[in-house]
C-alpha cells in the first residue's frame, strides 16, 4: 500500500492510501509510525494507523457532534469530510453511533418539525429536511405524528404574518374604520407568505382571522 503525505492543514497532515484520503494524523503519530511521504506500508499497518488512531478520533468526534444535536446519516458524514477523514473513516464512525441507536432520523424529523411548525409552511419544512438528507418517507411518518394538530398551516401563517407586520398589525386592526391593508401591501405580504411555501387559501384565512382582510 502506497503512503502520501498531503500538506499540513492546521496541526494536521492528511495521509493518502493508494490515492485516497483515509484521515490526518499529527506530526507526532507520522513520526510515531514511521511514515513517510510516498512509502509503502503493509496492510496490518494501514490496519494498525486506523484501528488505534483514526477510527477512535472519528467516533469520538460523530459523538461530540451528537452529544450537541440531533444529526442525520449525511450531516454527519458532510462534517466528517470537513474534518479530513475518508469515506472509510467515516463509514466505520456512523456505523459506531448506528449501532447504538444514536441517529434516529424520524427523531430528528419529529423534532424539527415540532420547532418550525408554528412558524413555517409545511413546504418549507419538507423542503429543509430533505436538504439534511432525509427521506421523503421519512418525513411523511413524522408527520403523521402531529396529524392531530389541528390548522398547524394556518397557525403558521398567521404568526408569519404577525411577525412581517410587527406594531403595524395592531394599527391596522384597531380601526375599525380602516381593517384592510391597502392593495399594494396585502399582496406583498401575500407574496411574501407564498414564497415561504404557505397555500393560499391559509393565507387568506390567516389574513381574515387577523382582520388584515375582510
Amino acid at each position: 500500500m502506497e503512503i502520501k503525505l498531503g500538506e499540513k492543514a492546521g496541526k494536521k497532515i492528511p495521509l493518502y492510501v493508494d490515492g485516497e484520503l483515509t484521515g490526518s494524523l499529527y506530526p507526532k503519530e507520522i513520526n510515531t509510525y514511521s511514515l513517510e511521504d510516498e512509502c509503502e506500508i503493509s496492510e496490518s499497518e494501514y490496519e494498525r494507523i486506523v484501528e488505534e488512531t483514526l477510527l477512535p478520533r472519528a467516533k469520538r468526534y460523530v459523538m461530540n457532534l451528537l452529544v450537541k444535536s440531533d444529526k442525520t446519516e449525511a450531516e454527519l458524514k458532510c462534517k466528517l469530510r470537513q474534518a479530513g477523514y475518508g469515506d472509510i473513516i467515516a463509514e466505520g464512525a456512523i456505523e459506531y453511533v448506528r449501532s447504538f441507536h444514536y441517529i434516529d432520523e424520524l427523531r430528528t424529523a419529529e423534532s424539527f418539525i415540532r420547532t418550525k411548525m408554528d412558524c413555517s409552511s409545511e413546504k418549507e419544512i419538507r423542503y429543509k429536511l430533505s436538504e439534511k438528507g432525509i427521506s421523503e418517507e421519512t418525513i411523511d411518518m413524522a408527520y403523521d405524528q402531529f396529524a392531530e394538530v389541528e390548522n398547524t398551516e394556518l397557525k403558521a401563517a398567521e404568526n408569519f404574518i404577525r411577525k412581517k407586520l410587527g406594531t403595524r398589525l395592531s394599527m391596522v386592526t384597531d380601526d375599525e374604520n380602516e381593517d384592510i391593508l391597502p392593495y399594494e401591501e396585502k399582496q406583498k405580504l401575500m407574496a411574501a407568505a407564498f414564497r415561504k411555501g404557505f397555500r393560499q387559501d391559509s393565507i387568506r384565512t390567516a389574513l381574515k382571522n387577523l382582520n388584515v382582510d375582510t
